[in-house]
């Protein structure tokens, strides 16, 4: 099982609404998103060409591209507006049945790229960060560049002889967020 190592950012202040979208303006979003070879983070149930509940890079086309797939909508273009400002990623969600399509800005920072690490060295990572053994957790940005400034954290890293997932995570932390507050969160 994959551990999943992510920035995301629960405490701004979103000043956009989810928006309903149709399945015309997803079809259009989705040819758009192909044709510019984004990545699209499926959920895991999805079928990556023509997902309903994914999320992408807000800065994967330009606004105007992202405008064209929606009619030019305002409320539509604030969304994608603010979550290319924050440098997060537009979440589009379906539960299903007659549920209506709907697009967000994302709490992931786009930014930072996620660590996928297999569960026994997750926990080695959890444990060196002194975090526990938890399979789940979470740690503000902050606490995380503060913990691997400290040269305990680094030695914890070289005995349990995992200093290349210490230098990926050193990346992670430093990412600039701008103004925002993000944690790091694990999950498998």
């Amino acid at each position: 099982m994959l551990v999943t190592f992510r920035v995301k950012d629960k405490t701004t202040r979103l000043h956009s609404e989810p928006a309903e979208i149709s399945a015309l303006e997803l079809a259009s979003l989705m040819r758009r998103l192909h044709a510019g070879h984004a990545d699209i983070e499926t959920e895991s149930h999805e079928f990556s060409a023509a997902p309903l509940n994914f999320e992408v890079n807000a800065n994967s086309l330009s606004l105007a591209s992202f405008a064209a797939c929606f009619d030019w909508r305002a409320e539509v273009i604030a969304i994608v507006e603010e979550a290319q400002f924050l440098g997060r990623t537009l979440r589009v969600h379906c539960p299903g049945g007659p549920s209506p399509i709907t697009i967000m800005v994302s709490e992931y920072i786009a930014l930072a790229r996620d660590i996928l690490l297999p569960s026994e060295l997750a926990a080695k990572v959890v444990r060196a960060l002194g975090q526990g053994d938890g399979s789940e957790g979470e740690i503000p940005l902050d606490a995380l560049r503060a913990l691997l400034s400290d040269h305990h954290t680094a030695e914890a890293f070289r005995i349990a002889q995992i200093e290349t997932v210490f230098e990926s995570l050193s990346v992670l932390a430093y990412t600039d967020c701008g103004e925002q507050f993000p944690t790091m969160e694990w999950a498998s």
